[in-house]
């Protein structure tokens, strides 16, 4: 073919990439064309259809409109020319590297074409740069983050039996069906970074309160009518490649820093809270509010978190504040052994509860006595704690837990020991992939000794039995039937046992 036909083709080919590069639309281009019929406004009879039809065919650099069109009798600019003949020009090199036949005839046409449009292609191709270059500096320099949601329902349906609470009072023995909805918002700024936000709403009422004693506590409980709250927020980042920090001004719970959960495996969910894991440590009431923390780890196998908690951290009266009011800090030590069949937590805890705070010797469960010896008193406890887990066999685990506490006064005047133990065995895969069978037995904070002005010591030892199975119906759904009875309820064997049967039900997505 001539130069001037090649010239009126080159004119027509590519028109949707022939537009001002200022103004281009990535998402206006149809694709390449394979069969010039497949342009609805191009028909046999067009004074140029043979060649479009040759253009295709031989170099394929002919693209179209979304609407199926050519749109060849619209008028363009030079430089609409010039993107327009670059096309070709790159898929003819292309052709060329391949060993693919381009006849001499056409290549001289395109020399003279490429020298014809120098200074379009070279300003056409420092426009491109100049594009590319922006957008890297848009990547680099703009504000992007990647959120993801993260939803839990908890449903309860829930009864407490027995003869009486310990006080002899009739046990409030009516079913109950509650809920708690959680809605995690995770953000990543750097993407080894997290912003963590979370709204909640509950209204599960505890079978410590039906069944007059808090060794009765539901693992997810509480309510706030139902009422839409900010639960939790705190921003975790890297600081090197072993060392991260967490800091944090609403919701931030003892295990948000120090990690229970390899030392607990699958009993971290359990119905009972007692059986989860270690109240004196884990369930501290002066968590919930702000908190820094360091997670380092020392080895592949071994990590050390600290962390400071702060009750009040917002209020500026006396007592509270960042530092003068309710705080715990302490180290959580993990160590995993055997391929991390065997796991290991050492855990110490200091904190402070003041006179009338509410927070008794720090809000976990317990006796009477052993959660309030004081009379509700300013005092400062000592916590420690250990947890072991092992993977006997594939899907057979055991494990458990011992914790105990030195408290005391500050003005000196009393002391107290609480002591607190479980045990639990789990088969995963029963029935049914995924789901889990637990049985676990232990004793509730008890208060075991006493000196000074103290209360009493409890004179006998509560133990509390939780049995249940956790079926996993498919990935996002968890139903668990169960419950779990106390006997010798408050530490008194006097008292009689105390049952709590639920059918609970978890949606997470």
């Amino acid at each position: 073919m001539g130069a001037a036909a090649f010239s009126i083709l080159i004119l027509n080919c590519d028109r949707s990439n022939a537009q001002s590069i200022d103004n281009y639309n990535y998402q206006d281009n149809l694709g390449q064309i394979t069969n010039v019929n497949q342009l609805r406004d191009v028909a046999p009879t067009d004074w140029a259809y043979e060649a479009l039809r040759s253009i295709v065919d031989r170099y394929g650099c002919i693209s179209g409109f979304p609407n199926q069109t050519y749109r060849g009798n619209q008028p363009l600019s030079r430089y609409e020319f010039a993107a327009g003949l670059n096309s070709c020009l790159n898929q003819i090199e292309r052709l060329i590297a391949s060993s693919e036949s381009v006849s001499e005839f056409d290549l001289d046409t395109i020399q003279q074409l490429n020298q014809e449009f120098e200074a379009e292609l070279t300003s056409l191709r420092g426009r491109v740069d100049e594009i590319e270059s922006r957008t890297a500096v848009l990547e680099d320099s703009s504000f992007s983050t990647t959120t993801k949601l993260n939803a839990e329902i908890v449903n309860y349906v829930l009864g407490t039996f027995g003869d009486e609470k310990p006080d002899g009072s009739d046990i409030d023995d009516e079913i109950t069906f509650s809920s708690r909805v959680r809605l995690n918002f995770d953000s990543s700024f750097t993407g080894d970074d997290r912003l963590s936000i979370r709204l909640q709403a509950r209204n599960i009422t505890s079978p410590a309160s039906s069944g007059g004693t808090n060794s009765l506590a539901l693992n997810f409980e509480g309510d706030n009518g139902n009422n839409v709250e900010i639960n939790d927020l705190h921003y975790s980042f890297p600081v090197t490649e072993r060392l991260s920090a967490l800091i944090g001004t609403n919701g931030v719970d003892i295990d948000d820093i120090f990690n229970a959960a390899p030392t607990m495996g699958i009993a971290y969910d359990t119905l009972s809270l007692f059986t989860a894991y270690n109240n004196l440590v884990y369930d501290n009431g002066n968590a919930g509010g702000a908190a820094i923390g360091f997670d380092y780890d020392i080895l592949d196998s071994v990590n050390l978190a600290i962390g400071y908690w702060a009750t009040n951290p917002a209020d500026p009266t006396g007592s509270n504040g960042l530092f003068n009011g309710n705080y715990a800090t302490g180290a959580n030590l993990n160590i995993a052994l055997l391929d991390e069949r065997l796991n290991f937590a050492l855990a110490y805890l200091r904190a402070y509860q003041g006179a009338g705070s509410g927070y008794d010797l720090g809000g976990f469960v317990g006796t009477d006595a052993a959660t309030d010896p004081y009379s509700d008193r300013a005092n400062s406890t000592n916590n420690y704690g250990l947890a072991a887990s092992f993977q006997v066999l594939e899907k057979l685990a055991i494990g458990g837990y011992g914790g105990y506490t030195t408290a005391s006064t500050i003005d000196d005047n009393a002391d107290a020991d609480i002591l607190n133990w479980s045990a639990y065995l789990t088969y995963t895969d029963l029935l049914k992939e995924g789901s889990t069978a637990i049985v676990a037995f232990g004793q509730p904070p008890t208060l075991i000794d006493s000196e000074g002005d103290a209360v009493a010591d409890d004179p006998d030892t509560p133990y509390l039995l939780n049995v249940e199975y956790q079926y996993n119906f498919n990935d996002f759904i968890q139903f668990t039937p169960g419950g779990y009875a106390l006997f010798n309820p408050n530490g008194d064997s006097d008292n009689e046992t105390i049952y709590v049967g639920t059918l609970r039900t978890v949606f997470r997505f």
